[in-house]
């Protein structure tokens, strides 16, 4: 069998609590998929969501309402 980089996957020991364990057999039995893949897609959807508030704070300020950064530094220009 051929093994790209990809499909390569290091071990990780993980401990986790009772509960938790619990309501991962629980879904585990609904999705009818192994505990190792619902938590490696666990672990993929947190590291992106991760990236993606890193991208947010880096918009400092501007946030949600971005204004055309031209128009900006024209404002800015005409305060001088």
């Amino acid at each position: 069998m051929l093994m790209t980089f990809e499909d390569a996957m290091g071990r990780i020991l993980l401990d986790l609590s009772d509960e938790a364990i619990r309501r991962l057999d629980h879904l585990k039995q609904r999705r009818n998929l192994p505990r190792a893949e619902l938590l490696r897609e666990a672990i993929e959807q947190y590291l992106d969501r991760q990236n993606q508030d890193v991208v947010q704070r880096a918009q400092g300020l501007w946030g949600e309402g971005v204004e055309d950064g031209l128009e900006y530094e024209r404002k800015l220009r005409e305060e001088w």
